[in-house]
């Protein structure tokens, strides 16, 4: 015959089936670790911003930022454009990539310069960038630009101006040559 239970066997029945409820809970639950393998092994920037968004000071929230940051860079040295490179330098200016990715930004605006193919692409490169590498460069390729849109002037003063700016080089002769010549024609 069975004995009614006694008060302490059924508080330990109702802990033993308490205990196995929270296992059952955690085991059918994802923890936050379970969370970043899934978005580390998906390898997208979706997939960690989701992470991020759960789990914003999270264990791995750090590593996360890192491998989303590496993900974008890889994308815009893939896409290797102006817009995908101001894009990365918006999303992280101060991220693990971003000296690197302003490297980039500037030879990027030094291509778009000299196939602007004008004085002004080149004034504007050299207003953006004033201690670029490529600054003596772009000032020889600026001179013929700059002589073209002289030549044909009756003004002394420009020429001058001009040759002040551009001492040498080809240009430079051709506008002493043109100088010489509009001087002996006010004599």
């Amino acid at each position: 015959m069975l004995k009614p239970l006694r008060c302490t066997s059924r508080l330990w029945t109702s802990l033993a089936l308490l205990a196995i409820m929270l296992a059952m809970a955690v085991a059918c639950g994802e923890s936050e670790q379970d969370h970043w393998q899934a978005a580390k092994m998906k390898r997208s920037p979706e997939a960690l911003e989701q992470f991020l968004q759960q789990y914003p000071e999270g264990a791995f929230a750090q590593e996360a930022r890192e491998a989303l940051e590496d993900l974008r860079f890889r994308q815009m040295q893939k896409d290797n454009s102006l817009a995908a490179v101001e894009s990365f330098l918006q999303q992280h200016p101060d991220g693990l990539h971003a000296e690197e990715a302003r490297s980039s930004l500037e030879l990027l605006h030094w291509v778009k310069a000299q196939q602007g193919k004008s004085l002004a692409a080149f004034e504007a490169f050299l207003q953006q960038y004033p201690e670029t590498s490529f600054a003596e460069e772009a000032r020889k390729k600026m001179a013929p630009f700059a002589l073209a849109e002289l030549m044909g002037s009756s003004d002394i003063k420009a020429y001058e101006d001009f040759l002040e700016r551009y001492p040498e080089g080809p240009s430079a002769e051709s506008a002493k040559k043109s100088l010489e010549q509009l001087r002996l024609r006010q004599k």
